[in-house]
C-alpha cells in the first residue's frame, strides 16, 4: 500500500514538474508565451464584467544584439536574467510577467487604470537607469523600450489578446524610432 501511494506521489510530483516547464521560460524563470494567452483572455473577461482597467507593456532590451557580440551569449543572458529580476522586483505580485521571445519581455498588468500604468512602466526604466550591470568585471550600458496598449482604448473594437499586444507592439517600435530609452502609450512618449 505504502508503495502504491509513494509511486502516486512522485508520479503527481512529475506531472507539476513537467507542467511548471511547459510554461515557464528556462533562461529567467517567468512565464513564457504558452502561459500568457489563456491569462490575457482570462484578464480581458474579468475586466469586462467587472468594468476595470488592464494593460500590458511590450518591452525589449535596446540593441540587445549589439551587447550580446560585444560580452558573448553568457553575458547576454546575465542581462536578460538581471531584467527579468527587475520586472519581478518593480511589478505587483497580481501581474503576470513573461518573457516574450530573444529579449522581448511583456508585462499584463490587471485592475488598473491607465494613468497608473504609465507610473508603473516609468519605474521599471527607472530601476533599469539605476541597475548596474556588470559582466566580467565589464560596466554594460543597459536602457529598455516599451510600447504601452490599454484596455481602454478599444471603443471601436473588441479588446483581444492579439490586438492588444498588437498595439503595444507597434508601440514599442515608435520608442525604437524615438530613440529608443523611452515609453510611448496613447499619451504619447515619455522620456527617463
Amino acid at each position: 500500500m505504502s508503495g502504491l501511494l509513494s509511486g502516486a506521489l512522485e508520479r503527481n510530483r512529475l506531472e507539476e514538474e513537467l507542467l511548471n516547464q511547459s510554461i515557464r521560460d528556462p533562461l529567467t524563470g517567468l512565464h513564457n508565451r504558452r502561459y500568457l494567452m489563456p491569462r490575457l483572455d482570462e484578464m480581458l473577461g474579468r475586466s469586462n464584467r467587472r468594468g476595470t482597467g488592464a494593460a500590458i507593456i511590450v518591452c525589449d532590451i535596446d540593441h540587445f544584439k549589439t551587447i550580446n557580440d560585444s560580452i558573448g551569449h553568457l553575458g547576454g543572458d546575465y542581462i536578460l536574467q538581471r531584467f527579468a529580476d527587475i520586472l519581478v522586483s518593480q511589478t505587483r505580485s497580481m501581474d503576470v510577467i513573461v518573457r516574450f521571445g530573444g529579449e522581448e519581455f511583456i508585462v499584463v498588468f490587471s485592475a488598473v487604470e491607465h494613468g497608473d500604468v504609465r507610473q508603473l512602466v516609468q519605474r521599471i526604466l527607472e530601476a533599469v537607469h539605476e541597475e548596474r550591470f556588470v559582466f566580467n568585471d565589464t560596466d554594460i550600458p543597459v536602457t529598455v523600450s516599451a510600447g504601452v496598449a490599454a484596455i481602454e482604448e478599444f471603443v471601436d473594437q473588441p479588446a483581444t489578446p492579439d490586438a492588444l499586444i498588437a498595439r503595444a507592439d507597434d508601440r514599442l517600435y515608435m520608442a525604437k524610432q524615438a530613440g529608443r530609452d523611452c515609453l510611448v502609450d496613447a499619451s504619447g512618449t515619455l522620456r527617463i
